[in-house]
């Protein structure tokens, strides 16, 4: 996946957060996995754009707070930096898995009791 400043974001241990890495850098290393995933799910199209625009929300909502708490705990910000890490590759997933576990368990679930 090529993010336009991702080699200068993982050559430094500390980003400086402005609105220049917030959308070049922050929003879609989180939001373009979760696009991925809604596409490769098999949902109506009306669900598909609900789910995309949701998760839009809820990403840039989950990055201002990933910003808010390294600037909050700034003199703490390099031990807390794997965990910040682990969140921001985590939650793509998690939130795709809340919005499609109907669709990918219920569906699975009803198939194998047929």
């Amino acid at each position: 996946m090529w993010v336009p400043i991702g080699g200068r974001y993982f050559a430094a241990s500390v980003v400086i957060v402005d609105l220049k890495n917030f959308f070049l850098f922050y929003l879609p290393l989180n939001f373009i996995p979760f696009v991925a995933l809604v596409l490769a799910t098999a949902f109506e199209r009306k669900k598909t754009i609900k789910i995309l625009l949701m998760g839009l929300i809820l990403t840039i909502a989950f990055n201002l707070l990933i910003i808010y708490l390294q600037l909050l705990f700034f003199s703490y910000q390099d031990q807390l930096l794997y965990t910040y890490a682990i969140g921001r590759i985590a939650f793509p997933f998690l939130l795709w898995l809340t919005f499609a576990y109907d669709t990918i368990f219920v569906s699975a679930h009803s198939n194998f009791n047929v």
